[in-house]
């Protein structure tokens, strides 16, 4: 994520957000001038021949929000995320596939000046939009093909009462670990000549995706390690129970103590396997040197966010209030998944 994303996520950079309380009652009027959105938007494009977008559905904590106006309807939201589903562009990367859909709806804003979005204050991929007399809140888009959706929304929605960033610091911490990418292209790594390689090396590279399957990441992960690392095939490859009973992520019933214990599995089967010391393990020694670096890194990204400026754009009493909330659910969710690592 760049820096400008960064500020530009939660809507804390603009101070026209600011006096609107993201309740499920505001999610679901944001969702009805997004499809609005959507439409006008598909229209405009049609010259074009690329095909049409759909609206996906929310991600982060804003996903849970039909249950949340039937049980907390006064439950705050610190954004909305929300899936947009558009054709492939072929020859790009994801990031660039992302950047040119934003471009186009960006475009869209500034060519038609719809009314129902404020055109000054929305950036390309965070469209800031009337909800209500003088209420705006801003939509951050997660873009995505129709063959990668469930992916991509198993991969930003996280379990019902908890901070996105906890869920979603396991896949990134588990890839930083194993240097691959778990983001939203599915779970990838580089090779040059054959040889796994850091994904931050750019030239002569091959990038490989072992899978975009949710609900068995965590198994396939251990399947290539097992089969890179030993030879041998993984179909007879002896795989812990925990990693079993939790290889990856149920998008209808997300819990992110099934994301721990199947990290826990995994550390499990690689140690039951004799993998450590070699191939992408060798820095580690067993599952519980990799579980305790697992688990400092993830500490780490977790407080660094609390001390991320990104709130300090915060410039209303509420917003500050609601900043400050923010940063105390990171922490108190750190200590919960700690908790579950123990």
């Amino acid at each position: 994520m760049k820096i400008r994303d960064i500020i530009c996520e939660g809507g804390w950079d603009s101070a026209v957000t600011q006096g609107t309380v993201i309740t499920p009652a505001i999610v679901r009027a944001a969702l009805g001038v997004m499809q609005q959105f959507v439409n006008d938007f598909n229209r405009a494009i049609a010259s074009k021949n690329l095909g049409e977008v759909r609206m996906g559905r929310p991600t982060g904590s804003s996903a849970h929000h039909a249950a949340d106006a039937q049980d907390t309807p006064d439950k705050v939201y610190g954004d909305i995320d929300l899936q947009m589903i558009a054709p492939t562009i072929e020859g790009l990367t994801y990031a660039q596939f992302t950047a040119a859909w934003n471009k186009l709806a960006d475009d869209f804003v500034r060519a038609m000046h719809p009314a129902y979005v404020h055109a000054e204050e929305s950036k390309p991929g965070h469209p800031i939009i009337k909800v209500g007399a003088d209420a705006y809140v801003q939509v951050d888009f997660m873009w995505h093909e129709e063959h990668m959706k469930d992916w991509g929304a198993s991969r930003v929605t996280p379990e019902r009462g908890i901070k996105g960033l906890l869920h979603g610091n396991l896949f990134s911490v588990l890839g930083e670990l194993l240097d691959m990418s778990i983001q939203h292209a599915g779970v990838q790594l580089k090779k040059a000549n054959g040889q796994h390689v850091p994904f931050s090396k750019h030239k002569d590279t091959q990038v490989i995706t072992l899978t975009t399957n949710p609900k068995t990441f965590l198994y396939d992960i251990f399947k290539y390690e097992y089969s890179e690392i030993t030879g041998k095939n993984a179909s007879t490859a002896p795989a812990d129970s925990l990693l079993l009973a939790n290889q990856g992520n149920n998008l209808d019933n997300v819990k992110i103590s099934v994301l721990v214990n199947g990290i826990k599995g995994l550390a499990n089967s690689f140690e039951k396997n004799k993998m450590f010391g070699h191939g992408d393990l060798s820095r580690f020694s067993n599952a519980q040197d990799f579980l305790s670096q697992f688990l400092a890194r993830y500490t780490e990204k977790a407080i660094l966010d609390t001390q991320s400026k990104k709130r300090d754009k915060a410039a209303t009493p509420d917003a500050i209030a609601r900043a400050e909330s923010d940063k105390e659910k990171v922490l108190s969710g750190l200590e919960m998944v700690k908790g579950l690592f123990a």
